[in-house]
């Protein structure tokens, strides 16, 4: 959503010039609905000598009639007469801004900012300036100042916290913003910018806070109802997500984001025709027949029709060899039609500048590991990261391929660069984890685990460790129990959370309901021999003998990594089983 002549009036005078300066900058969050009011007043000017005031004065009268030549032409001749004022340049500066002529404005700033080093409204224009120029770090540098000089400008607050949101500094957003939302509880743009930082660190709850406020100040504000939907995807809630996007409908008909976000929604739901139905209609909204083609091959891609995905694929291609985003899919098509030279071909084509190279990228590691070209894969990886030095994924992708050749130390190293970048990533904390617990630094392992969960209460895999960790060691069953419950009800047909859940009734001693769960494990996991190992292990107390041979037989058939053990509990229930 833009924002109007009129809000940016409302805005007032060092806020709005920042905002409209802003609003020119690519990438930038979709601002929300303008405050009704300005949130801090602009700095009053400063005295001047008499003869600068009557040309300052003149300047002003030139403004209200539209003749900027001639304002410009009086404020540089009061900057002669007062050499030293650095109000005198910002005024300048604001006047060529309002005529486009951002490069002069730029040098008058910096000449303000020189002259008068603790005026915040220079400062804040200079964060406009450099926003526009895609100068974010320097824009960040000059609001920095601002708020350094006068902690209570909530102007300088406000669009701080924007610029790190989108320099993906999380952190420093939530710290910038949370005392806006205190000072100021009825700003919506604050509270919307501090929402998307806690989705950016996966504080959820706090986001949906965020979010759900700013519809109590603002109903209607579809962004805001977008954010909200997206939250409630991540979090797995399917049901919340679609009752926003067919409420947004039921008002919006013939709103295109709304119709396919509902049906991408439905396409990870393993609705398939509703999601067709969606794009059709899609189809007859939007402008970009071939962008909806592309989604239509996204639903042949979840239906494993990957042949057919990959002849819609390749026929959007023909037409636009530019479609980075069908590119990437054909990838994908062609991975899994077992044709990974082709689909490297294919992935190679995507740019820099795509918004889909890095995904295409750890694609081709992917590719490239499975072919067992795991040192070309590493190099792909190094050298997307050296274009892309904040992509958190690139340090995780490189932290699974260490893994994958058992270089631990390596991929703890990957994973702690991926968390310096994004400190509330629940998954690196969980992945950090498991990496610390191979390496035998159990508690450590245990600590990262509390903070995924702290972090996403959703994380079925973190949960799940601590749950059978803790039953593995005896410990407090019962919270062993919820941890495992909790991340059931994440995935409750999750084998491997099914198997802790039997393992957590075999330490008690109810074994009965152990072999419940196991079994299901069992049939869901049927390679997996640690399970198939369990399973041996509640027949035994169940004294079925012959069938926790067959479990252990499996188990050792499944390559167990600890086979002498396994080996030991065969010929016992082999040896129970024959003096029966």
């Amino acid at each position: 959503m833009g924002t109007s002549s009129k809000s940016k009036i409302l805005l007032g005078g060092a806020l709005g010039m920042a905002l409209l300066l802003m609003a020119a900058c690519a990438g930038a969050p979709t601002p929300p609905p303008a405050p009704a009011k300005p949130v801090a007043k602009a700095q009053e000017a400063p005295p001047l000598p008499l003869r600068s005031l009557d040309l300052y004065a003149q300047a002003q009268i030139s403004l209200r009639s539209g003749d900027h030549v001639s304002a410009l032409n009086y404020l540089r001749e009061a900057q002669q007469s007062d050499p030293a004022s650095g109000y005198l340049h910002l005024e300048t500066a604001r006047v060529l801004v309002r005529i486009n002529q951002i490069d002069p404005a730029l040098g008058e700033t910096r000449k303000a900012v020189e002259l008068s080093p603790k005026l915040v409204d220079a400062w804040l224009l200079l964060g406009g300036i450099y926003s526009n120029r895609k100068e974010i770090s320097r824009a960040i540098t000059a609001y920095e100042k601002a708020l350094s000089i006068d902690p209570e400008q909530e102007e300088a607050r406000l669009l701080l916290g924007t610029l790190y949101l989108e320099d993906r500094r999380f952190e420093l957003a939530v710290k910038v913003l949370t005392p806006l939302v205190k000072s100021q509880p009825d700003l919506v743009p604050a509270h919307y910018y501090l929402g998307q930082a806690q989705v950016g660190l996966k504080r959820y709850g706090a986001a949906e806070t965020s979010f759900q406020q700013v519809l109590k100040l603002s109903p209607h504000f579809q962004g805001a109802q977008f954010e909200l939907a997206r939250l409630y995807e991540l979090q797995r809630n399917m049901a919340k997500a679609e009752a926003i996007y067919r409420d947004i409908l039921k008002r919006h008909p013939e709103s295109t984001l709304a119709h396919e976000r509902l049906g991408r929604l439905y396409l990870r739901s393993g609705r398939y025709q509703e999601a067709l139905n969606q794009f059709a209609i899609l189809k007859g909204l939007s402008n970009d027949d071939l962008e909806v083609r592309v989604k239509i091959g996204m639903v042949f891609l979840q239906q494993k029709r990957f042949g057919q995905a990959a002849d819609e694929f390749q026929a959007i291609l023909r037409l636009d060899p530019k479609k980075y985003r069908a590119r990437y899919y054909l990838g994908l098509a062609l991975q899994e039609l077992n044709k990974p030279e082709q689909a490297l071909e294919v992935l190679e084509e995507v740019p820099p500048s795509s918004e889909f190279y890095v995904e295409s990228r750890l694609l081709q590691a992917e590719i490239l590991l499975d072919l067992g070209q795991g040192e070309e894969a590493n190099k792909v990886l190094e050298q997307t990261l050296k274009l892309f030095p904040k992509e958190a994924d690139l340090h995780l992708a490189l932290a699974a391929l260490a893994e994958a050749q058992k270089d631990l130390a390596k991929a703890e190293d990957e994973l702690r660069k991926a968390l310096k970048l994004e400190p509330g990533n629940a998954e690196a904390h969980f992945r950090l984890g498991v990496v610390l617990d191979k390496q035998g630094k159990h508690q450590e392992g245990l600590d990262e685990m509390r903070k995924a969960v702290r972090m996403d209460d959703r994380h079925a895999r973190a949960l799940n460790y601590l749950g059978y960790t803790l039953t593995e060691e005896g410990k407090d069953l019962d919270t062993a129990e919820s941890y495992i419950r909790r991340a059931l009800a994440v995935e409750p047909r999750a084998y491997f959370i099914l198997d802790s859940l039997g393992w957590v009734y075999y330490q008690r001693g109810d074994y009965p309901q152990a072999l419940n769960y196991l079994r299901q494990a069992a049939a869901g996991g049927a390679g997996d021999p640690v399970i198939a190992e369990h399973l041996g292990d509640a027949y035994m107390k169940l004294k079925r003998y012959k069938e926790a041979a067959k479990a252990y037989q499996q188990s050792l058939s499944n390559k167990h990594p600890r086979p002498d053990e396994v080996r030991a509990k065969l010929k016992e229930a082999k040896r129970l089983q024959g003096s029966e």
